[in-house]
């Protein structure tokens, strides 16, 4: 392993170095060896919930997309998610024992205090690194979000939480897009800030799907998500917002005939799975469809794509 990650900074954009040895030594003596596989495994669930779905954003929506600004946006977006994913797990580790022992802190491949002390370092370093590069009130806003959604447990509740998950959805997109873009000063059309709004809403009022396979852990640590408060109508809730969703998409974007009903057919699927099949492996299984069509949803309206889905 080398000694150091240098951060990705092409053009003007100014460099930040983290020195992983250094890290290691300070936080985990008995795992300076694999303290890459830690951060990994500290994100490795969110790849296809956050990185992908917000770089495919970025990509197709950046005014004059450059790709070698897409490196650094992917490093930004990944550096937060791990300062989310971090503050997460060090909240209720218990949880985690039984539904993801494969995670670094039930694994037992960071002790707990030492992802505390991770997680309160991310934490400038995350807000130094979103000055380098431009884009200081979206890694604010990110780190407010994660605030309030961990430390201060306003995530228990289900309407905080997708209050919380829809703020932070748009902050990922916004500091993203703003890096990969081009223009001078990371100016955004009217049209690209519509769509952080309208992701916003997408999430706001589907992101419970989450929240079914983790139904019995919630329920023993007194959450009040939404499949807890009200099992049956959130299951119907998802079917029914996906599929509106969809059709609305479909509608508004002038999406072709074929592509709309592939779309809709997706959403009708993954939100029937949802309703029809509700134990824990089936919820994880309609999960993973969800962040497919979730995905979809996010860029189905971006210009880039639009050329594409109305031909």
């Amino acid at each position: 392993m080398s000694s150091k990650i240098q951060l990705p900074s092409p053009g003007l954009l100014p460099s930040v170095s983290i020195n992983p040895r250094l890290l290691s030594a300070t936080l985990l003596p008995q795992t300076i060896d694999n303290f890459p596989e830690v951060l990994y495994l500290f994100t490795k669930s969110d790849f296809k919930t956050i990185l992908i779905p917000v770089t495919l954003f970025a990509l197709l929506s950046a005014p004059e997309v450059r790709l070698e600004r897409l490196v650094p946006a992917i490093w930004w977006t990944w550096l937060h998610l791990l300062q989310f994913c971090v503050s997460n797990q060090t909240m209720d580790p218990e949880e985690d024992a039984n539904n993801k022992p494969w995670r670094p802190i039930p694994a037992r491949k960071i002790s707990l205090g030492a992802a505390r002390a991770l997680r309160w370092l991310l934490l400038p370093v995350c807000l130094i690194q979103s000055v380098v590069y431009g884009v200081p009130w979206q890694g604010l806003s990110l780190a407010v979000a994660f605030l309030a959604h961990n430390e201060f447990d306003l995530g228990s509740h289900w309407v905080v939480r997708n209050m919380c998950n829809s703020w932070g959805y748009a902050s990922f997109n916004a500091g993203a897009i703003a890096i990969a873009s081009a223009l001078p000063g990371h100016m955004l059309d009217a049209r690209t800030i519509m769509s952080f709004g309208c992701n916003a809403l997408i999430i706001f009022t589907t992101i419970h799907a989450q929240d079914f396979r983790d139904e019995i852990g919630d329920k023993m640590l007194g959450r009040k998500t939404l499949p807890i408060v009200w099992p049956e109508f959130s299951r119907i809730a998802i079917l029914a917002m996906m599929t509106a969703w969809s059709v609305g998409l479909s509608v508004a974007c002038e999406i072709n005939v074929f592509c709309s009903l592939a779309f809709c057919i997706l959403a009708v699927f993954v939100g029937t799975r949802f309703y029809v099949y509700r134990d824990v492996e089936a919820d994880k299984r309609s999960y993973l469809y969800y962040n497919a069509w979730l995905a979809l949803a996010q860029i189905v309206h971006t210009p880039v794509l639009l050329k594409v889905l109305r031909v």
